[in-house]
């Protein structure tokens, strides 16, 4: 699962939209749980769009 977690990182790094070092993920046993704080409601919720987009997982969690 170390390649996933990878590939969520670099999504949410390189979205410039979502504030980087505000949002972590952890990935354990293919289901991602998102931390951190936002500005807006659309951060949250864009948030969990691009980690849904990484293949390999089988949920998500967003706790934003």
């Amino acid at each position: 699962m170390a390649d996933v977690g990878v590939e969520v990182a670099n999504a949410l790094h390189w979205d410039l939209s979502i504030p980087r070092h505000r949002v972590t993920a952890e990935v354990d046993a293919g289901v991602v749980t998102l931390h951190g704080m936002v500005e807006r409601a659309y951060q949250r919720s864009h948030a969990e769009a691009i980690v849904r987009r990484v293949s390999g997982l089988t949920g998500v969690k967003n706790k934003i």
